[in-house]
């Protein structure tokens, strides 16, 4: 409750004040959430391109390789998956988002991301396509992005999840090898 009244109204509240008005508004959630049991959430989506999750991942950055991914929530059909030596510049994830546009026809209806530097840019151009061609008012053009934790984004989560026990591995035992028989060197700026 304090995140949502912080980011969408600036409104700040004492973390105190929160907990009492919630256990007013939900005594049983509440009760809930402080023993470690969470409410279950539905998560709704009306069709393909409804919307998209995306997010970097980062964990063969120490081999000198992120990926910053989109996938539709609806089909969970993987969109796009980006790599190169950095996922967090805001230009480059822009411009994954602008080519996974064009290619796919348009935008979706809102995108799902999470609070990061790099999604800054990204998030100007989902509000002004969506405020220039859906003829939307520049405040329902905000409600088009959606930010939430990395760990809460779990169409995206999924896929990096299933890439790590699919691929990573694998790929981290390639360049490995490589590594072994000089046939790259990670500290070469241009082999990375």
């Amino acid at each position: 409750m304090r995140v949502i009244l912080m980011r969408q109204y600036n409104i700040q509240i004492p973390q105190r004040l929160a907990y009492e008005v919630l256990r007013e508004v939900d005594p049983e959630g509440m009760a809930a959430r402080l023993r470690g049991i969470c409410k279950c959430w539905i998560y709704r989506t009306y069709g393909p391109n409804h919307i998209w999750s995306s997010d970097g991942h980062d964990k063969l950055k120490p081999f000198g390789l992120t990926i910053y991914g989109f996938v539709d929530a609806w089909s969970q059909k993987n969109l796009g998956m980006f790599v190169h030596v950095t996922n967090n510049d805001p230009r480059h994830v822009a411009v994954y988002f602008l080519q996974l546009a064009s290619r796919a026809g348009g935008i979706p209806h809102k995108l799902t991301t999470n609070y990061g530097t790099e999604t800054v840019q990204m998030e100007a151009y989902q509000m002004q396509l969506s405020y220039t061609y859906n003829q939307i008012s520049k405040e329902e053009a905000t409600k088009q992005m959606h930010f939430t934790k990395s760990t809460h984004n779990q169409k995206i989560e999924s896929l990096w999840s299933q890439m790590m026990k699919q691929h990573n591995q694998s790929i981290k035992d390639n360049i490995l090898q490589m590594i072994e028989y000089g046939a790259y060197d990670p500290e070469n700026y241009v082999q990375k």
